[in-house]
């Protein structure tokens, strides 16, 4: 966990985006092999509160980046895991936007992945 002590608040659905956090570890352990890792940070940026999800797991392909946040769609990896429906991503990006904030995927094949989410952040 790597949590910036300075993020400051965010006015959300405390249930909501829980859920988000949790579909993101669960696809991170499911995906991290054995000595792999999961690193979970939060930062303030730009009047935004960034919490990202990093694994060492196999990567998502460039062509699939997109494509996994829609309804039904896995990567090849995600549908040999025999798990899940296509729908955690998904339902992820429905509740941040809901909120006012975005969610996005940067990956290389071989290199892991980081999923990121963005909300305004509060004044404080």
């Amino acid at each position: 966990l790597q949590a910036d002590p300075d993020v400051g608040v965010v006015e959300a659905d405390e249930r909501r985006i829980r859920q988000v956090v949790f579909n993101l570890l669960s696809n991170a352990a499911k995906f991290t092999p054995d000595g792999g890792s999961v690193i979970v940070s939060s930062a303030r940026i730009n009047g935004e509160v960034r919490v990202s999800v990093s694994d060492t797991g196999p990567g998502i392909a460039a062509d699939d980046q997109a494509r996994i946040f829609e309804e039904f769609q896995q990567t090849d990896a995600g549908a040999r895991q025999l798990e899940g429906t296509g729908l955690g991503l998904a339902l992820s990006k429905r509740l941040i936007e809901l909120h006012g904030g975005r969610i996005w995927v940067e990956s290389e094949l071989g290199e892991g992945s980081m999923f990121t989410f963005a909300l305004p952040a509060g004044s404080s």
